[in-house]
């Protein structure tokens, strides 16, 4: 599975996440997106198993048509599971 997150700068406006944006995403394998939103703006996380971060551009201009310059990208470097001990406690 990959994940990606857009965080759109000044200038780039709002994201898009209509229906046009949600087609052109998942033709690109993306079947989950989440909007996160602090004082700074609003960020778009992207999530797919067939997504190909290698796309990342396609993805950038359906939800920011005008803004694809003013985007920052994080990619995902690790994907660590964590899980509750049997007893209920964490080690220590």
């Amino acid at each position: 599975m990959a994940l990606a997150m857009l965080v759109g700068g000044p200038e780039s406006g709002q994201p898009i996440v209509g229906p046009g944006a949600a087609q052109l995403l998942a033709g690109l394998g993306i079947n989950r997106l989440s909007l996160l939103e602090d004082p700074s703006g609003i960020a778009v996380v992207l999530e797919g198993w067939a997504f190909d971060s290698a796309d990342i551009d396609e993805a950038i201009r359906a939800i920011y048509p005008d803004a694809s310059a003013d985007v920052r990208v994080f990619r995902e470097i690790q994907q660590i599971a964590v899980m509750r001990s049997a007893a209920g406690r964490s080690p220590r």
